[in-house]
């Protein structure tokens, strides 16, 4: 299915997330998130909030040179973007993942991570 060209903003906010991801670029990585930015689990229990707790949570991870998330499927619809992602070099075996994003004014406000 095609994302609606009314979700690309959003879509292409969060693409710009995962190719810092992946490329363990902690500022470009940051510039594409909100400053108050709120970080959930998935049960909704805040994580972290704000910027110098994401800038610290991923200065660690993007550390390790193994890092690699793949986009396995995207569904977008309005400002609400969700990925399913396979991560290696977190643990041992690869991760299985899900997270929502809400994009608004060009930046993430508020993730979602669904681990399995």
């Amino acid at each position: 299915m095609e994302i609606d060209a009314g979700d690309q903003e959003a879509v292409a906010v969060v693409q710009r997330q995962l190719d810092a991801y992946n490329a363990r670029d902690l500022e470009a990585f940051c510039a594409t998130y909100h400053p108050a930015v709120v970080v959930e689990d998935g049960f909704g229990q805040v994580v972290l909030t704000g910027m110098a707790e994401l800038r610290r949570a991923y200065a660690d991870r993007f550390a390790r040179p193994e890092l690699h998330a793949e986009l396995v499927g995207r569904l977008a619809v309005g400002p609400w973007v969700v990925d399913q992602e396979r991560v290696t070099g977190l643990e041992v075996e690869p991760v299985h993942a899900i997270a929502t994003y809400l994009v608004r004014e060009g930046v993430i406000t508020r993730v979602r991570l669904i681990r399995g």
